[in-house]
């Protein structure tokens, strides 16, 4: 096993400026499970993340199959940016991408016919099974009822708090959004920064909004929304950022602070005491526990809902996922490595080896995970909302993040940023 991202990166950037590169094929023609000779070869270039487990989960992975010759390249590939399309379009990427899971992402790789669709693999493998039936369902949602990824994994977003912060100022966790607020001004009275947030790489920004979006809207509304029934100019779904704008105001988030600090940054200070709260996913705090954190003085809660009456619901969302390259020479080493993501031994050495994602598998019965990650997929069990950069196509995903940072530093109004995300929503159907 090697890895040579940049060198990958280096040499595809230089494929993709020549003239009469690779041309890629319609979505969904042809069968990855074909074989002939486009099926001769028994290596695999895969790109993915550096998870604690992945050393393991290759090693055994090569044990199992030793003709199987794997070059794991260890770096995040980011829609984004665009560097998943360039490494798709250049005919010699990897021939498995570790991506950002969801349709606004997955979704447009398929619409481009840079992925292979997975349904044969699924049902000649009987690979549906072993998956949560709500994770398939999703994994299908807007791609023509097709599914195009495996998921690694998912993220569910509450907020954390410190409980020594809240013992020491004889606070209760919060039950609803009035209670919440209270909170927020004792810790802000007593010097203690309420809300830590880092919105500067959007994602925890949207994590935020996401959440309040929810605590104001419900998990229904949300729902129809994503489906395309209902609005983003919705009045329960403004109020959410207004509830943002709440925060701003009575100084139980900073505005400008989170709007400069990145999420990774924001998540280091909280977790060396820096404030009582943040709105993370449960990888957060199997991290900091991985790193030596003493994680038993924190704790989680879903974001209190306005209405008092009201489920309190975290939300959750796609994380990661498996896509294949239509480029690929190695369709059958392709199908073995992604039946063995789908194996409960993989699940059990990932969840041994250190797994910070709630797995998107059928979890059995005495399965050890991270307490983080089990709080997380016990959650997902009960019933959780959404977090909407995962669903949202490209176009209104980045009008969401610019509603994150218009509300942080006070440049669009509520209003505005919804009617924005909602207007690009529109615009993509």
């Amino acid at each position: 096993m090697r890895s040579t991202l940049g060198a990958l990166l280096l040499a595809v950037t230089t494929v993709v400026t020549l003239p009469g590169c690779a041309t890629v094929a319609a979505p969904g023609t042809g069968s990855l499970n074909a074989g002939g000779p486009q099926d001769t070869f028994r290596s695999l270039r895969i790109m993915g993340s550096d998870f604690p487990y992945t050393d393991a989960t290759v090693a055994a992975f090569e044990q199992q199959h030793p003709d199987i010759d794997v070059e794991y390249v260890k770096g995040a590939v980011s829609f984004e940016e665009g560097s998943v399309q360039t490494l798709l379009r250049s005919g010699s990427g990897p021939d498995l991408l570790l991506v950002n899971s969801g349709p606004g992402r997955v979704g447009l790789l398929a619409d481009a016919g840079l992925i292979w669709p997975l349904d044969e693999v699924f049902a000649t493998n009987g690979l549906a099974d072993r998956f949560q039936p709500e994770v398939v369902r999703q994994t299908r949602a807007g791609n023509d009822d097709r599914v195009y990824e495996i998921v690694e994994g998912l993220d569910v977003f509450q907020v954390y708090y410190n409980k020594k912060i809240f013992a020491a100022h004889g606070l209760d966790v919060p039950k609803d959004w009035d209670a919440f607020l209270d909170t927020c001004g004792k810790l802000k009275d007593a010097g203690v920064k309420p809300l830590l947030a880092g919105a500067r790489d959007n994602f925890a920004g949207g994590w935020l909004l996401g959440s309040l979006v929810q605590a104001s809207a419900g998990r229904d509304l949300m729902s129809d929304i994503l489906a395309g029934s209902a609005s983003f100019a919705d009045p329960a779904v403004v109020t959410g950022g207004r509830m943002l704008a709440e925060l701003i105001e009575r100084g139980c988030v900073d505005g400008g602070q989170a709007a400069a600090l990145d999420g990774g940054q924001a998540q280091a200070a909280f977790w060396r005491g820096g404030g009582a709260m943040t709105v993370v996913p449960q990888g957060s705090m199997a991290d900091a526990r991985q790193d030596g954190v003493d994680v038993s003085a924190y704790g989680a809660f879903p974001m209190p809902p306005r209405d008092a009456e009201a489920e309190a619901l975290p939300t959750a969302g796609l994380a990661l996922s498996w896509v294949v390259n239509k480029s690929t020479k190695s369709r059958s080493a392709v199908v073995e490595w992604l039946r063995w993501l789908a194996s409960p031994e993989y699940l059990e050495l990932t969840a041994a080896e250190g797994r910070t994602l709630v797995p998107a598998q059928v979890v059995p019965a005495g399965l050890k995970l991270d307490p983080a990650v089990q709080d997380g997929l016990d959650k997902v069990a009960k019933g959780t909302g959404f977090n909407p950069s995962v669903y949202l196509p490209d176009a209104a995903k980045e009008a969401w993040y610019q509603a994150v940072q218009g509300l942080l530093t006070r440049r669009l109004s509520p209003e505005r940023a919804m009617q924005a995300v909602q207007d690009e929503l529109a615009a993509s159907r």
